[in-house]
């Protein structure tokens, strides 16, 4: 019965995500001031995976619907193109993916005012704290050296002889 669980949960396919927050996306600048709005960015993936590098997330925090304010982003000097957000009910978010290293300007207008935000450096993804690289070679010459013993005593196994004639 367990089998069968495990197997249908293999077939269902999983829940689309609706809002982008800390277990999905990075943040890259947290309350920047622009006019009466608070806004933060947001690097996250696609949920269609269809991307290598994250979007960028203009969102408005503490509003309770999208401002009628026209948001444009500029990566390393070149304007990019911005949609709204269709996961994240208060966001902007960009066509094409943002890398470490990329200078990211972003601009507020509404009504005759604008306001431009600070320049953000998008910051290398955070490191883990367990060292992957070498666990995993750990665990290759672990396999090599399992492996070499099973071989070695099968070996040992098959010389001897099962029979001994007196």
């Amino acid at each position: 019965m367990a089998l069968f669980a495990a197997a249908t949960a293999t077939l269902v396919p999983a829940s689309v995500a609706w809002a982008h927050g800390d277990h999905d996306a990075r943040p890259l600048a947290r309350e920047l001031e622009a006019g009466p709005h608070t806004i933060s960015l947001w690097q996250v993936y696609p949920d269609a995976g269809d991307a290598m590098t994250p979007y960028l997330i203009v969102m408005f925090d503490g509003a309770p619907a999208r401002p009628a304010a026209d948001v444009s982003v500029a990566v390393n000097g070149q304007s990019m193109q911005v949609r709204p957000s269709t996961t994240t009910a208060t966001g902007w978010e960009t066509t094409e993916g943002v890398a470490e290293g990329d200078t990211v300007a972003v601009a507020i207008s509404e009504g005759g005012q604008t306001w431009k935000l600070e320049t953000v450096v998008v910051p290398p993804p955070p490191t883990s704290l367990i060292p992957m690289q070498e666990l995993m070679y750990v665990s290759i010459f672990l396999t090599i050296g399992t492996a070499w013993w099973v071989v070695g005593r099968t070996a040992r196994a098959w010389r001897r002889p099962v029979f001994k004639p007196s």
